[in-house]
């Protein structure tokens, strides 16, 4: 009975989202509001009978819902898969990247890979992406190693402007990109805790000759036969992994 009524109000969220797309006046929001309250009271129902990713599914358009009513004048919803992705890279405020990769099934580390990387010319915006984000999501080796191969062929391109990536930034490159792109990097290598993986970003990525210095100094202090997980104290009083 419950899977039927979850069926019937996510039936109706859609009927509410449609009808105010048939509309599209971004100052009318009774029919988001609608539509948003029957995915929450879906969310509701399956969560009641363990249904996980509908759940998931069903706050994931709420939040998309949301998100058009406090920034009506962007179209977040009906869009295509092409069009999701390029509003997701476009997100320079990872609260709102999420909410796009949960609605658009686009949460995935190659995925990020293109939205972190679009924010590279931009160090503080960088920082401040990447420090939200690995408090709801893990760093992939793979998106990692994703960034450091985009890295090293930028840099490598330096020569040529017409190599350059066409959508790191919409009006030509700025005279001190090495270091926004250096800068921005080097905040990836911070937050990689583990050292034979930030070598490995250092090394692919090329030109971080200290990183790889600093993580072979701290590995010389590990013995050969140290078990898998290393611990260090952290701050707390808390052990973080060391590799």
């Amino acid at each position: 009975m419950k899977h039927e009524t979850a069926a019937l109000l996510e039936s109706r969220a859609e009927q509410s989202c449609e009808q105010w797309f048939r509309c599209y006046n971004k100052d009318q929001n009774e029919d988001l509001l609608d539509s948003m309250r029957y995915f929450i009271e879906a969310a509701e129902v399956h969560s009641s009978i363990d249904a996980g990713n509908k759940t998931r599914k069903d706050c994931a358009q709420a939040s998309l819902l949301s998100l058009q009513i406090r920034m009506p004048d962007f179209q977040w919803l009906y869009r295509s898969e092409t069009n999701a992705r390029r509003a997701l890279v476009e997100q320079s405020r990872f609260q709102e990247a999420l909410i796009v990769a949960e609605a658009y099934n686009l949460n995935q580390p190659s995925e990020w890979a293109l939205v972190l990387w679009n924010q590279m010319l931009k160090p503080e915006v960088m920082e401040e992406f990447v420090a939200e984000f690995v408090a709801v999501l893990p760093l992939q080796p793979s998106m990692l190693i994703d960034l450091a191969r985009f890295y090293r062929a930028e840099v490598a391109a330096r020569g040529d402007q017409s190599h350059f990536s066409v959508w790191l930034t919409g009006g030509g490159l700025p005279a001190e990109w090495a270091k926004y792109l250096g800068r921005s990097f080097r905040c990836l290598l911070k937050r990689t805790r583990d050292l034979k993986l930030r070598m490995q970003l250092a090394t692919v990525a090329t030109g971080f000759g200290d990183v790889i210095d600093a993580c072979t100094e701290e590995m010389d202090k590990v013995a050969d036969n140290a078990a898998p997980l290393v611990l260090r104290k952290g701050h707390g009083g808390a052990y973080l992994p060391l590799m």
